[in-house]
């Protein structure tokens, strides 16, 4: 049973994001909880715990809660270093092609697929992503581009078979960089994953042309690691609530906004699902920021977000 040393993962199975997570603790061989979210809003039980931050995934170890695939990975690697996915050519790397893969990338996946299929897609999901996005949900404006974005995803995809064509002496064609998986690898998996779990003939096709590309991509899938529990997020929330935050250093370092260690600040992305979380300034330095919130849910937790992506303000 799940408890206060557990790494627990709140998301949802048809989650990209969440992909990227569940590859990484397969490809480390890590135990893990998971709690299934609701797809949409809302989440009661996950709330009191991020203070309102609504993207998935998010992680949970006892009161400290990890919102972003960036800080999620940055924590599991600095957790459990074995076996490393930041290794040699990942550093810093890893970070920028994720910014390509969560950005452009990722909107010619959504506007392919929900090309394909948005007439299914429920009202419901439409309204939460309009608030998520803020932007409208157009279904006929995403099935007018699609074919331009399915142009536009081969493309991207090429990039990969390109840098596996490039590899370096017998690593040549075996993973992006070297001969063994790391952050690189996670975060361009991402988008082959979604668009093979909802497009698959059009993914089998791009893989004509594009034979390392897929030797790469089930090379990845055959990694299998430890069958998650399954808890529920009443059980999550209690972890919390019977749980401490992991003590660390209250401390800023050449902070450009000269934020100092008590004061209250909010955080949010810089793109979508802004939602504004604050809190109590622990911790800052130019990768990670802490924040310290109580609600008679959770008690005392320390949310932990990344610096890229994300804005900070005096609350």
């Amino acid at each position: 049973m799940a408890d206060a040393r557990s790494i627990i993962l709140h998301e949802y199975p048809t989650s990209p994001y969440a992909e990227k997570i569940r590859l990484a603790l397969r490809l480390k061989n890590l135990a893990y909880s998971r709690v299934e979210i609701p797809v949409i809003m809302p989440r009661p039980d996950l709330m009191p715990l991020t203070g309102g931050y609504r993207r998935t995934p998010v992680m949970q170890i006892g009161a400290d809660v990890f919102c972003d695939t960036a800080i999620i990975l940055r924590e599991l690697e600095a957790r459990y270093p074995m076996p490393a996915l930041k290794l040699p050519g990942h550093e810093g790397l890893a970070q920028m092609v994720a910014g390509w893969t969560d950005g452009r990338w990722f909107q010619s996946s959504v506007a392919v697929i929900f090309g394909e299929m948005g007439d299914k897609v429920p009202e419901a999901f439409r309204k939460d992503r309009e608030a998520l996005s803020g932007r409208p949900f157009d279904v006929d404006a995403m099935k007018a581009v699609a074919p331009m974005m399915r142009d536009q995803w081969r493309a991207r995809l090429m990039l990969l078979e390109e840098r596996l064509q490039g590899g370096q002496g017998a690593g040549a064609g075996i993973y992006l960089v070297g001969m063994k998986p790391g952050l690189v690898d996670i975060h361009a998996y991402m988008n082959v994953w979604f668009m093979h779990q909802n497009v698959p003939d059009f993914v089998a096709k791009c893989f004509e042309t594009a034979d390392l590309t897929k030797a790469w991509f089930e090379r990845l899938q055959e990694f299998e690691g430890q069958t998650p529990e399954t808890i529920t997020s009443k059980d999550a929330l209690e972890i919390g609530l019977n749980s401490a935050p992991r003590l660390v250093a209250a401390t800023t370092r050449n902070e450009p906004q000269e934020f100092a260690p008590g004061e209250n600040v909010a955080v949010a992305p810089d793109d979508y699902g802004q939602v504004w979380v604050e809190g109590e300034l622990v911790h800052a330095d130019s990768q990670r920021i802490i924040l310290q919130r109580t609600s008679p849910e959770a008690e005392t937790v320390h949310v932990h977000f990344p610096r890229a992506g994300f804005l900070v303000r005096r609350a």
